[in-house]
């Protein structure tokens, strides 16, 4: 189960059924793809009265080898404190338009941690920001995107952004088409 904890909270409270499945959920990254879905958002959904947004961010769960040397209340206070930066222009973009809205971050596996938090909150729909990227790369990178498509049954609209770099676009699978060559080599010698 992901550890979620609330940053804040704007305008008003969601605990009602009625407000819950008017609660459009938008993971973020403090990207210019997921400040797109953001704006994407804003733009669909915006203008109707009774909608709330919550953003979202993920921190990743620290190895335990490190976490030992670490005091609880200091590894609670670096996530919170990454997911502040993470959700500062999401929050910007939703304060400037004056729409209702709360935020939150959780910790572990991003797909699944966004899933659970979204089915969490009962939210009606998922929009997620992702660059332009090949099947490969998305498979090989774990995506987020893929994951939450994978595995939500909550209708999840994918707003995709700018092109990944070259790099990322061609060294990756080359990388992973490689390492995957060497393995099989290995094996049948």
């Amino acid at each position: 189960m992901p550890k979620v904890k609330y940053l804040q909270k704007n305008q008003q409270q969601f605990n009602s059924k009625e407000n819950a499945m008017n609660t459009i959920f938008i993971p973020v990254d403090g990207s210019k793809n997921s400040d797109l879905a953001v704006k994407h958002a804003l733009n669909v959904y915006g203008a109707e009265s009774d909608r709330n947004f919550h953003i979202c961010n993920v921190q990743p769960r620290l190895f335990r080898h490190i976490s030992k040397f670490l005091s609880k209340q200091s590894i609670d206070q670096w996530h919170a404190e990454r997911a502040s930066l993470a959700l500062a222009s999401a929050s910007e973009l939703l304060k400037t338009h004056n729409a209702q809205f709360s935020s939150s971050y959780v910790c572990g596996s991003a797909g699944d941690a966004l899933w659970n938090e979204a089915m969490r909150l009962k939210c009606s729909r998922i929009v997620i920001g992702a660059s332009k990227k090949n099947s490969l790369n998305r498979f090989l990178e774990n995506s987020t995107t893929a994951k939450l498509l994978e595995i939500s049954d909550i209708p999840v609209e994918v707003i995709t952004g700018d092109a990944s770099t070259p790099l990322k676009r061609w060294a990756v699978p080359a990388l992973s088409a490689g390492a995957a060559t060497a393995v099989v080599a290995i094996v049948t010698n």
